[in-house]
């Protein structure tokens, strides 16, 4: 057990032997726990705690480890406004390297903190008021909040929620002479799932019934691959396994003769800008304009990534393009 839970402990605010309720826990952005992102973008997150039923007066302590698949994080946030201020040193009692955790070869451990159930008036902290029902059932409250930075190379990854501890006000409580908590059980535990995509595209469908049909792809690198020059190639044969070049560089394009075409004929049809150079902000844009083609081939699905090359140490995500009616 690290300092943070011992001091909490210490200070009286152990609970008793049964749980009395349980803690979700849900990682978001937005309120969504999955966010797509460009290579290298700063994420805003917030961890959001609910308790599973309303037979407390709500959250007294909590702490939890954050983890990021993606690299090291940085401190969490220290709460501004209440509820969480009152968790928080002066007015409660926190990790001693501060509320947003202690940052421990770069995962977050013991982000939060506890409030002053001891009712404490004799020692310069805690010294807040215990605010009652945060966090009950129905009122999902915002227990920390942060950033990450996404990794440069395209994939997934997770933000996740790790060693959960929580305290809860005994029901009826009031104060006199100090607030009784009770342990709150871990409940869900929802990670945030990072996906870093470098490719995007207007449409995932195009009519073979339509003249000129065509999808708007474009190119997002990020500032970190400004002015690189790129290629963008495309098949009809999947983007699963892909293929690994000698390098270690993965193209998810399975091999056809689309991608030995858009290979070797770059800007030709049905490929506008295919070849090109990045701009300061490691953008561009590019364009897939259906030609005139059977009506047969409604069903089939496309799949683009394009690599960045002098050396080729990049390749994005595959979007896919299917072709309708």
């Amino acid at each position: 057990m690290g300092i943070g839970p011992r001091l909490l402990l210490v200070l009286g605010l152990c609970p008793a032997a049964f749980a009395a309720t349980d803690l979700n826990l849900s990682a978001e952005v937005g309120g969504r726990n999955a966010v797509r992102v460009k290579p290298g973008e700063i994420v805003s997150y917030a961890i959001v705690g609910e308790l599973s039923d309303a037979t407390s007066q709500g959250l007294a302590m909590v702490t939890f480890d954050l983890a990021f698949s993606g690299g090291p994080l940085t401190q969490a946030d220290n709460p501004t406004a209440n509820p969480m201020l009152n968790f928080a040193t002066p007015l409660g009692l926190n990790n001693p390297a501060g509320f947003g955790g202690t940052v421990t070869d770069g995962t977050l451990v013991q982000v939060g903190g506890a409030q002053n159930t001891i009712a404490n008036s004799f020692a310069p902290q805690p010294l807040g008021s215990v605010l009652t029902g945060v966090g009950l059932l129905g009122a999902p409250e915002v227990l920390a909040t942060g950033t990450l930075t996404a990794p440069l190379q395209v994939g997934t990854y997770t933000l996740s929620i790790e060693n959960v501890m929580a305290n809860v006000v005994r029901a009826g409580e009031t104060g006199l002479p100090f607030w009784a908590v009770d342990p709150a059980g871990v409940g869900t535990k929802t990670n945030l799932t990072v996906e870093v995509a470098a490719l995007f595209s207007s449409t995932d469908k195009v009519s073979v019934s339509v003249a000129g049909a065509n999808q708007r792809l474009t190119l997002d690198a990020g500032p970190s691959y400004a002015n690189r020059k790129y290629l963008l190639l495309g098949t009809f044969t999947g983007s699963v396994p892909g293929i690994t070049l000698a390098g270690g560089t993965h193209i998810p394009l399975n091999p056809s003769v689309y991608l030995n075409y858009t290979a070797t004929n770059p800007n030709s049809p049905p490929l506008t800008s295919s070849l090109g150079t990045l701009d300061a902000n490691g953008r561009a844009g590019a364009l897939f304009t259906l030609p005139h083609v059977p009506a047969s081939l409604a069903g089939l699905v496309l799949h683009h990534a394009y690599v960045l090359m002098q050396p080729i140490d990049f390749a994005s995500n595959a979007v896919e393009v299917t072709l309708v009616p």
